[in-house]
């Protein structure tokens, strides 16, 4: 193993991005969100430094081991930090843009930023984190952060949605901390005080554990991070969090929050539950961004399947992880500027798209289009590789309600997003403004999802095979 600074900057970078974005909010609010373009792009680059460190030999760790790194800790935290700076960059004219139409307070947009890269901040703790117990406080600490970002808007809705987030994620990640505690007071006899805490450690003694404790505490560590990473049915708070939040943090949950929530329980449960999935479900509803945050919940159901199933079908998951963080937050970025332009949430009332805002219109349809699993993208080939995958296991039952289910999202997703490209435009609101920087936001994150379905670089291959063998997967 090698000792590197690194794994303290990915997550250091974004919160003094934070403080800097305090400082100068106060006394020039005009300059809100440029610290945070900065500061996470500073964190990608971090990201990039880190997969490419990884990739040259063994893991890295920080602070007497208590941050460590390997393939997958570098793959998930390099897909935290593209979407918070793809989101970010977006928010800086999007939420100038609000401001102008009297959505929100100019002086408010300091805050929107200091704790957008807080969230940052944590995100990316979890994933280079090796304390079972600090896993708990940096997942609950992504929990307070996106909290004040779901109720930015100040109105009872979004009141409401954040009440409901923040009570129902923090009693559920309560319940995972006492997962966590077992595990720990079982480890302790075996590795003493300080080394029972570190996950690295307990990998290495987890079959002399009690198989009954190991039972229990992987129940709690399942269902509590799982209400964070929203297993049905514990998924209550996501559908609301998601549509009275800004776009760019709707973005941020979908794309990357519940992927971590995710990669916690990846960590710790599948140490002594290998090859155990869970199902998603989905709704068609009126309101868009609700229907993108259904559908959040079949594809954390997809990603958990693969990582069930193994082999091949942690393969899948591992592709699965980056193509939707890449097409939902793109889903969700075009979703809100698309409401800012009709001026509605409602899909009956959002027409013709492709014609009043060509971009963002494009962006959307296409987005959707790929999260369904629209061949030649990504997730096309991701749902092909579970399904196989089920069927090479001997799980028959599994793929065909797997398959059943994708085709009915197919089915009722494009019900929704042709009237929405296609159909006559109703009444505008603001008049969209597309500029160069709109139209680099749409093409590049399209351009990656169309690149990884037709042609996979070897880089990739590598990294993915490598994050599935990191949860047990073999080649």
């Amino acid at each position: 193993m090698t000792h590197s600074t690194l794994l303290i900057w990915i997550f250091l970078l974004p919160a003094i991005a934070a403080l800097a974005e305090y400082a100068l909010g106060r006394r020039f609010p005009a300059a809100a969100g440029k610290a945070s373009v900065l500061g996470s792009t500073a964190t990608f680059a971090a990201a990039i430094l880190l997969v490419v460190r990884l990739g040259a030999g063994a893991p890295l760790v920080a602070l007497g081991h208590q941050l460590r790194a390997d393939a997958f800790s570098g793959y998930v935290a390099l897909i935290v930090a593209f979407v918070g700076w793809v989101t970010t960059v977006f928010a800086y004219p999007y939420l100038r843009h609000e401001a102008a139409a009297g959505k929100i307070a100019a002086a408010r947009l300091p805050l929107y930023f200091v704790w957008s890269m807080v969230f940052l901040s944590t995100m990316t703790a979890v994933t280079v984190n090796n304390n079972i117990i600090m896993m708990y406080v940096l997942v609950e600490a992504t929990t307070l952060a996106s909290a004040l970002l779901v109720t930015f808007y100040w109105k009872p809705e979004s009141l409401e949605a954040g009440y409901k987030y923040l009570l129902l994620c923090s009693v559920g990640i309560t319940i995972g901390l006492l997962g966590c505690v077992i595990i720990y007071a079982a480890a302790v006899p075996l590795l003493g005080g300080a080394n029972a805490m570190l996950i690295s450690e307990i990998v290495g003694i987890a079959g002399q554990l009690p198989p009954l404790v190991v039972l229990m505490a992987g129940v709690f560590i399942i269902i509590g991070f799982g209400s964070k990473a929203g297993f049905v049915p514990f998924h209550a708070w996501l559908p609301d969090a998601h549509s009275q939040s800004p776009s760019p943090v709707s973005a941020l949950l979908s794309g990357v929050t519940i992927k971590v929530a995710v990669y916690a329980i990846a960590r710790m449960a599948t140490v002594f539950f290998p090859g155990h999935g869970a199902l998603g479900t989905f709704a068609i509803v009126l309101d868009l961004k609700r229907m993108l945050a259904y559908s959040s919940l079949e594809h954390i159901g997809i990603i958990a399947l693969g990582a069930g199933i193994g082999g091949a079908g942690a393969f899948a998951a591992m592709y699965h992880l980056v193509s939707h963080s890449i097409a939902k937050s793109m889903a969700f970025l075009s979703a809100g500027r698309l409401i800012d332009i009709s001026g509605t949430n409602d899909m009956r009332r959002i027409r013709g798209s492709l014609r009043s805002s060509p971009v963002w219109g494009a962006g959307l349809l296409i987005s959707l289009l790929v999260l369904v699993g629209t061949a030649p993208f990504a997730i096309f080939f991701t749902e092909f590789l579970t399904l196989r995958a089920a069927f090479d296991a001997g799980a028959y039952a599994v793929g065909a309600a797997f398959l059943a289910g994708v085709s009915i999202v197919f089915i009722g997703v494009l019900r929704k997003a042709i009237p929405m490209a296609w159909g006559t435009p109703g009444r505008a609101g603001p008049a969209s403004r597309t500029g160069f920087t709109d139209m680099i936001l749409v093409a590049l994150p399209l351009l990656c999802l169309l690149t990884l379905g037709l042609w996979m670089p070897p880089f990739l291959r590598e990294a993915l095979h490598s994050a599935a063998a990191v949860l047990g997967a073999a080649r």
